[in-house]
């Protein structure tokens, strides 16, 4: 059940769930959103009385996530002027409504969108945006592939992509497919190497193990620095 409190004059929204929980728990999630469980016979006024005192741990974690939105740029209103990201690069985006013809061209650091609504330049510039990710997935994939190779992996059977929000890859070693996140197409391209070849390794280990992040360093020995990076995206 979606609820509103205030805090110090800010409205947030969040969701209550009643759980067979201990304790009261507040989570926000990657896109912003605030989950609150607490125990069944827990009451309004005691959930959001907590919240009170966790104000300083909602407003921290939302700013986070405000951060993390400004510095991936990913489009949102497909207007004239909005600024995105292509693999890193921050650009503008330009929109012009109204053409008989429709199509996208992009000239560094400027991306031109023809459509005749905006809900068709948000179409455009999507299928654009999940063409390039795929063609720079298969370009790393041909890279790196070879590196692991020598450790006795195989090249993935199957390549898939879709919007997660919680995961930047997934491996499946049984089946030998391996999938990624659309919104790697905001990050910069050394962040999606490492999101490559962090699934590749889960071929040689499902877990993540000692023995894991070893293969991980052997192909990619800065991965840390590009793990933590990442978690801006």
């Amino acid at each position: 059940m979606l609820r509103q409190i205030v805090i110090d004059g800010q409205i947030y929204v969040y969701e209550l769930s009643r759980k067979r929980v201990k304790n009261i728990n507040i989570r926000i999630n990657h896109d912003g959103a605030i989950n609150v469980s607490c125990p069944n016979r827990t009451t309004i006024g005691e959930v959001e009385a907590f919240m009170r005192t966790e104000s300083a741990f909602i407003r921290r974690s939302l700013a986070k996530v405000s951060y993390r939105k400004d510095n991936a740029a990913r489009p949102s209103t497909y207007v004239d002027g909005e600024q995105v990201n292509v693999f890193g690069e921050r650009c503008t985006l330009h929109v012009n409504t109204g053409f008989p013809f429709k199509g996208l061209r992009f000239v560094y650091p400027d991306i031109y969108v023809n459509a005749a609504t905006p809900e068709q330049a948000e179409r455009i510039y999507q299928k654009w945006r999940r063409e390039k990710l795929r063609a720079k997935i298969k370009e790393m994939l041909d890279y790196y592939c070879p590196m692991f190779a020598e450790k006795g992996v195989e090249p993935p059977k199957q390549v898939t992509f879709r919007t997660m929000s919680t995961r930047w890859g997934v491996c499946t070693p049984s089946t030998g497919k391996l999938t990624f996140n659309y919104n790697l197409f905001e990050a910069p391209e050394e962040l999606i190497a490492y999101v490559v070849v962090h699934e590749l390794a889960h071929f040689l280990e499902a877990n993540h193990s000692e023995r894991f992040w070893a293969h991980v360093a052997d192909i990619m020995p800065d991965y840390k620095i590009r793990r933590k990076t990442l978690r801006e995206y």
